[in-house]
């Protein structure tokens, strides 16, 4: 027996054997669509999914009673004291930041970050923060700062009793302030240009307890001490000016982030809403594309203006290099917009025939319009488990052991920088291994109970004569009896692509540790990259085979293997079909999360800039901060689009391999138009 697909591709490929790829569907007996299913799959993978959980439970329970989450989320000092805690050989508890005085991250915990403003000079180089005491040089320190800030400026624990503790006086002046000069102190012995126990003071912000000097800490500290060198210790100019002015943009702009993503919210709803109506969606796709590309192409417009004109402002408002980013980002934009226009225009006839596919699903949404509302239960219910995880994780890090590390090229005999970090059992290591795994398969069980419920919705809309019986009570029905009788074959599926991911995991941290052992060898990054590359297509098979097999669960209620055996064969034998249509509808899909999130940046551009354009450094930052979420959004409610897509077509190979003539459940029109141009 020949199988022959009726399109021309596939009339002109070699014929397969149809046993090779499986026996048609027969329908079961009495089958009506997914109904009232009272049987349960896979019963033994939802109780080890219980299991699972049970026991990341139990860790993180024993975690919790035996760790401390300060440990890990304040910083440790140079001689292992965990700022804002009693964790050490002295009590912190009132000193809960770290001044950093060396690359290697080690300092002093203090009660404030040093915050000297422009007036004070940002800075003074004339004071020591040392290992144990604050080093002022006699006659040159900076007066006006001890009158504003205190004597000493920063008030740091009392280290005296510290082994390690290291200061300057005027006995040692030599090691750490040689002849009253600022550039010889850098490579003294207390500085030893990064690598000591010493540091200037200077501005800094507190981010997460650790005091990072400001840019301009940065500059008056290079131009002082005349080393460009300086920059190698703290953190670089550039970096520090974007960190601390995105940092203050977000921070004015914060209710306008909200804003934001509101807008993202009330655009998806509408572009969907009006992707239900048959008679608008020739018009919103072809819109959106052409749309999308003049957004982004305004985008360019725009951001090249704007450089224009601020590179002839007098005087100058703006960088040389913010302006120099913000005309390369426009030319960015016009090669972007320039590139999906050439994509539409090559795929035009294809995005046609993708329409009728996605006007299908159009519909099947307008019948069940609460199943839009289904990705923001998924997303609920992961932020749930993740602060749960993340608790548990961050406990189970401070399991760990504070060990003393040594830098061994200090470059000045008989200074040796120490600092603190952690090292753990082999059981502790066991554990962090079982809790990533444990993220890995909530993770993909979440993602697979929500594909699930919508592929069940969509067949039932699909295999029903009247569709008007279809509505809000289909998506509660579907979610009940998944939740009820489907949960062992959505932990069947995510456990596999849970096991590949966690051997990724562990293939890129032995290689980390080969590459670090090997001195960076290339045959070693080229093995571990061709490996890592072999198991991303494996995972994506795997993907592939359990998105069709939650179908085929749906559709018939089969355990795992059997639905995923099926639903593989049943795809394989109407590749043609399903690969041109799936592919191109799924690029329409990702042009509506590109308008989305396009459209959102142009509105909350326009509005930012007129409202707080006076205020903000930049307005790019929070504007491409609410894009990202803006796809976000835009990616939760497209994948309702999705995954109908998927289901409609494999409903419809299915229905046509079950049934003949007018027992097909496919109405005319859908049948006609996937005949002639699927």
């Amino acid at each position: 027996r020949i199988y022959v697909h009726k399109n021309r591709v596939t009339q002109k490929i070699i014929p397969i054997m149809a046993k090779d790829l499986g026996d048609k569907l027969e329908a079961p007996s009495g089958f009506d669509g997914p109904g009232n299913d009272k049987k349960f799959t896979d019963i033994v993978m939802a109780l080890a999914f219980l299991a699972m959980v049970a026991a990341m439970t139990a860790i993180g329970v024993y975690a919790i009673n035996e760790g401390d989450y300060r440990l890990i989320l304040y910083p440790m000092d140079y001689d292992g004291n965990v700022c804002g805690t009693n964790y050490g050989r002295i009590d912190m508890s009132d000193y809960p930041s770290l001044y950093i005085l060396n690359f290697v991250g080690s300092g002093v915990c203090v009660k404030e970050c040093p915050s000297i403003s422009e007036e004070l000079g940002y800075g003074d180089v004339y004071t020591l923060v040392t290992y144990g005491n604050v080093y002022q040089v006699e006659g040159q320190f900076n007066q006006a700062i001890v009158d504003a800030l205190g004597n000493p400026p920063i008030e740091m624990a009392d280290y005296s009793s510290s082994p390690e503790v290291r200061t300057c006086t005027e006995d040692n002046k030599n090691d750490c302030y040689p002849n009253d000069n600022p550039a010889a102190a850098v490579i003294a012995s207390a500085i030893n240009s990064g690598y000591g126990y010493a540091f200037f003071l200077g501005d800094t912000t507190n981010y997460l307890h650790r005091c990072i000097m400001s840019s301009g800490a940065t500059d008056y500290l290079v131009n002082e001490a005349g080393l460009e060198s300086l920059t190698d210790i703290v953190p670089s100019d550039d970096a520090t000016d974007f960190i601390s002015s995105a940092y203050s943009d977000l921070y004015v702009a914060q209710a306008w982030l909200f804003y934001g993503i509101l807008f993202a919210i009330v655009i998806s709803l509408g572009y969907a809403y009006i992707l239900r109506i048959p008679g608008m969606l020739f018009t919103v796709v072809w819109g959106s594309l052409i749309g999308t590309i003049a957004v982004i192409a305004y985008f360019g417009y725009t951001s090249t203006s704007f450089a224009d004109d601020f590179e002839d402002d007098d005087p100058q408002v703006y960088s040389d290099d913010q302006i120099t980013g913000m005309r390369y980002f426009g030319y960015a934009m016009y090669v972007v917009a320039g590139l999906i226009a050439l994509v539409v225009i090559c795929l035009r006839k294809s995005i046609m025939l993708s329409i009728g596919i996605v006007k299908e699903s159009a519909r099947c949404v307008h019948a069940m319009p609460t199943i839009l509302m289904f990705p923001v239960v998924q997303s609920v219910a992961l932020i749930v488990f993740l602060v749960v995880w993340l608790i548990y994780a961050v406990y189970l890090a401070s399991l760990g052991d504070i060990m003393v590390k040594t830098v061994d090229d200090s470059g000045v005999e008989g200074v040796d920088v120490q600092y603190r970090t952690f090292e753990y059992d082999e059981a502790t290591q066991q554990y962090a291994w079982f809790l990533l795994f444990c993220l890995y398969w909530t993770f993909y069980f979440i993602e697979a109970v929500g594909s699930m419920v919508v592929a069940r919705a969509v067949a039932s809309w699909y295999f029903v004569r009247d569709k008007s019986t279809i509505g809000t009570t289909t998506v509660l029905h579907s979610m009940r009896q998944v939740i009820t009788y489907h949960l062992g074959t959505c932990a069947f599926g995510s456990l596999i692509i849970a096991i590949v991911s966690l051997i990724r995991a562990i293939l890129a941290y032995i290689q980390k540790q080969v590459e670090e052992k090997s001195d960076d060898n290339k045959f070693v990054k080229a093995v571990g990259c061709m490996l890592q590359c072999c198991f991303w297509c494996l995972e994506q098979c795997i993907r592939f085979i359990n998105k069709h097999a939650y179908i085929q669960t749906a559709i018939f209620s089969t355990s795992f293997c059997v639905s995923a055996r099926n639903g593989f064969f049943l795809v394989a034998r109407n590749a043609g079909r399903i690969g041109a249509v799936s592919a191109v509808s799924e690029v329409v899909i990702i042009f509506g999360k590109i308008f989305i999130t396009a459209t959102t940046g142009l509105i909350s551009y326009y509005l930012i800039e007129a409202n707080l354009g006076d205020d903000l450094d930049s307005v790019l930052v929070p504007v491409v901060f609410i894009m990202i979420m803006a796809y976000f959004v835009a990616s939760l409610f497209f994948s309702i689009f999705s995954m109908a897509v998927d289901t409609i077509l494999e409903c419809f190979v299915a229905d046509e391999e079950m049934f003949d003539g007018d027992d097909c459940y496919a109405e005319n029109d859908l049948k006609e138009w996937i005949d002639n141009n699927g």
